[in-house]
């Protein structure tokens, strides 16, 4: 798809993986930029949301995000709940790769420094005319705490184990794929063990499971996973594309330590038939799930810590545009 761009703004997220420790000032965004558009510095997720007021109240139509999925879903999440899912009133989105996970960049091969993508969005914008996007549908996530209701928009929710791996992730590590394994085997060994500070986050999770018409047997789960794009991350490749829906969903009442030993076939199935049943080991393609829980949960890496009671739905949300400038 292509449309025409007017203006262009940059979120950096200086607390973001690639970003910490003041990493984010050697990509000189302010003096690429200049006087070209707006450049705004956040140092906790809330800040993006009054960065966003304040873009999108200058009229911007072309929004880059210096940072990772959270920023990006973060971002995208004040943008919707302030334009509505009109997807036609949307303003073009753009991952600069500033995080420790970049799903969105990664699944429409967005590659290069944060610098050189900031080039190529400047160019874009400064060219004129038509400048190519993709569009790319959206996870919007429902939740409700007794009458309160907030909807969040991503592309990656995680619950269970995977929310309590982010949980200690962001808290004990440095980012980055090398921390991340280390940190799955730690997490695995405390398990096992039980002497750790880390045995409980491959544990069961208490929830009830509708994924469309389907109750999930039982009331404890070990991850439930919702994707609206196909995930590889380290060489996972889990997901099944069977079944009829508009995104991929995973989850299993089977705990964890009893799934070590066929990890292989789990972990790196490219679709394959799963090694437990249906109602063990949910594959497969879907257009609602509803969680009745009181844990939290992620939605692209960002960390929602809940201890109350709460129902949560995800389904398709609107779709958003990503500019996809030439390199």
């Amino acid at each position: 798809m292509c449309l025409p761009l007017l203006g262009i703004a940059v979120i950096t997220n200086v607390e973001a993986g690639k970003n910490r420790y003041g990493r984010y000032k050697r990509y000189h965004l302010p003096e690429l930029v200049g006087d070209r558009g707006l450049v705004v510095e956040t140092e906790t997720m809330e800040e993006i949301d009054g960065a966003m007021d304040r873009i999108l109240s200058r009229g911007e139509r072309v929004i880059c995000l210096n940072g990772g999925d959270g920023t990006v879903q973060r971002a995208l999440t004040r943008l919707v709940n302030r334009f509505g899912e009109d997807e036609d009133n949307l303003p073009v989105i753009f991952p600069l790769r500033g995080g420790t996970m970049n799903l969105l960049a990664d699944h429409l091969g967005i590659k290069g420094s944060t610098p050189e993508l900031m080039e190529r969005a400047l160019r874009a914008v400064e060219g004129g005319g038509e400048t190519p996007c993709v569009q790319v549908p959206t996870l919007r996530v429902t939740r409700r705490v007794g009458e309160h209701e907030e909807r969040e928009y991503g592309f990656f929710f995680g619950h269970g184990a995977l929310y309590r791996f982010h949980r200690v992730y962001y808290r004990d590590t440095k980012g980055g794929p090398l921390a991340a394994a280390a940190l799955f085997t730690k997490c695995t060994i405390g398990g096992a063990t039980g002497l750790t500070r880390y045995k409980d986050v491959f544990g069961m999770t208490p929830a009830r499971l509708v994924i469309d018409d389907y109750e999930m047997p039982g009331d404890r789960f070990t991850v439930i996973l919702a994707v609206i794009f196909k995930v590889v991350v380290i060489t996972f490749d889990a997901f099944r594309d069977v079944g009829e829906g508009d995104f991929y969903v995973l989850a299993t009442n089977v705990p964890f330590f009893r799934m070590v030993g066929r990890l292989p076939r789990l972990l790196w199935a490219r679709g394959a038939e799963p090694p437990y049943p249906r109602e063990e080991f949910f594959n497969e393609r879907a257009r609602r799930v509803f969680i009745e829980c009181r844990e939290g949960y992620s939605l692209d890496g960002e960390v929602f810590e809940l201890e109350e009671p709460y129902t949560l739905t995800v389904e398709r949300g609107p779709t958003v545009r990503v500019l996809m400038p030439p390199s």
